[in-house]
């Protein structure tokens, strides 16, 4: 009887600290509430209100301080700095005070943001895409305890189709989102169609030249189907937009991501039509949106710290594909020698991810064949599986586990050996005097 006591205090007591886990679970979220508005006069704005009074809002995500610039405080009692410390911006007030609610006016102007994605990508036909993350704040910090949840709004004109992988509403639509996820939106007059044969949502920009937009098409059956062949298929239904922006200030370029199961291209600088004619284009083109695919197909499975695995991946797995269609040979050397060359050379830690990532990539790959057909796409079969599976706090941990099994301890430790040497090389290089 006393054991029997015993076990019916200890399961009471079991279920009272679930059920105080679960309330605190629940009552440490807070909401914040994001309103993104267009005008007729192709205005955009945004507007915070917070659950409770806050004497400063922190950004997510700070890959610069541009907004400080591009943001214009509809009350002149407000302001955007930069916190010595964390180097990240904030909203505050210029007396200090607290505030429940806060507005700004935007610039919707491309902006090439280096390790981010763009907050807006512009389309010649009025439409414009614009991604959630950058207009993400934290009450107060961003290191507080609390969880925040995003009751997202975007208003615009009734002649606008507010678009979201599968969702899609005229004037208005709202969603919620999480801290760590963001989305593109689309705003503009692409309505939904028929689902293509190739499976892809698409909202292409008219402005770009026919041959490349055919193209883009073209390519995305071969392309699913060579990813298919090799990796996880995709889980839902994929969203591909294309853009194209001028600039003013004589920079051109491209610039790509995959947001969840959206596929972002945009292009930006001069006149595309006299571009499609430079020499390798087409190639240039293809490797473009076959890294991107690979970014598709690697499931959100990335880290910052460690990017040389997804984006030496994608660099690797873009170059195979090429291959594979017999791309011009004398371009995918060139391809590898530059990387080569930035791998040995380049004291920026982001080119090395791509470049020195690519030639590891191959290392890999190569090894990897020894025994498996698939090579590198066999390794990131097993990753996005097990991860998905899963999740684990150190991914690259299980990332060098699955190559250990696939080529052996040995080969696995020289790896992790050459890239750890490769990067404290860099740290050396910038802290020299």
């Amino acid at each position: 009887m006393h054991k029997k006591l015993v076990l019916l205090v200890l399961l009471a007591c079991a279920i009272g600290i679930w059920f105080a886990a679960e309330w605190l679970r629940e009552n440490s979220r807070t909401e914040v509430q994001v309103q993104m508005s267009k005008t007729q006069q192709d205005e955009w704005f945004v507007a915070y209100t917070f659950d409770e009074s806050v004497t400063q809002a922190t950004f997510v995500r700070n890959p610069d301080h541009t907004r400080i610039e591009r943001w214009r405080p509809i009350d002149s009692d407000y302001y955007i700095g930069v916190d010595a410390e964390s180097n990240h911006e904030y909203i505050a007030r210029v007396d200090g005070q607290a505030f429940n609610s806060v507005a700004f006016e935007l610039e919707p102007t491309y902006v090439s943001l280096r390790k981010d994605y763009a907050p807006f990508s512009p389309f010649s036909d009025g439409g414009m895409s614009w991604y959630s993350g950058r207009f993400k704040v934290c009450p107060q910090s961003c290191s507080s305890a609390l969880w925040f949840d995003y009751a997202f709004s975007m208003e615009a004109p009734l002649s606008d189709f507010v678009r979201l992988p599968e969702r899609s509403k005229r004037g208005e639509l709202n969603w919620r989102e999480s801290a760590s996820d963001g989305q593109v939106v689309y705003v503009g007059p692409q309505q939904p169609g028929e689902p293509a044969e190739h499976g892809f949502e698409t909202i292409i920009d008219p402005i770009l030249p026919t041959s490349l937009k055919q193209r883009l098409l073209r390519d995305v059956p071969p392309l699913t189907e060579y990813f298919n062949q090799r990796m996880p298929h995709l889980a839902e239904r994929p969203m591909l937009l294309a853009s194209f922006s001028p600039t003013d200030n004589g920079r051109y370029g491209y610039q790509g991501g995959v947001i969840g199961n959206q596929m972002v291209l945009h292009w930006y600088g001069h006149s595309m039509a006299e571009r499609i004619t430079a020499p390798y284009f087409v190639e240039d083109t293809l490797w473009f949106v076959a890294h991107e695919f690979a970014h598709l197909y690697q499931a959100g499975q990335f880290s910052n710290d460690s990017a040389w695995i997804h984006e030496g991946a994608a660099e690797y797995m873009a170059l195979e594909y090429l291959r594979s269609i017999r791309a011009n040979s004398v371009y995918l050397n060139h391809r590898v020698s530059k990387a080569s060359e930035q791998c040995l050379a380049s004291n920026d830690r982001f080119e090395l991810h791509y470049a020195c990532g690519l030639l590891w990539a191959a290392e890999i790959d190569q090894k990897i064949k020894q025994e498996y057909p698939h090579g590198l796409f066999f390794l990131w079969y097993m990753y996005v599986q097990e991860l998905n599976d899963k999740p684990r706090s150190d991914p690259l941990e299980l990332y060098f586990e699955l190559m250990a099994q696939l080529t052996g301890e040995e080969f696995a430790q020289q790896l992790r050996n050459q890239v750890a040497q490769r990067f404290a090389q860099l740290a050396a290089q910038q802290t020299a005097p």
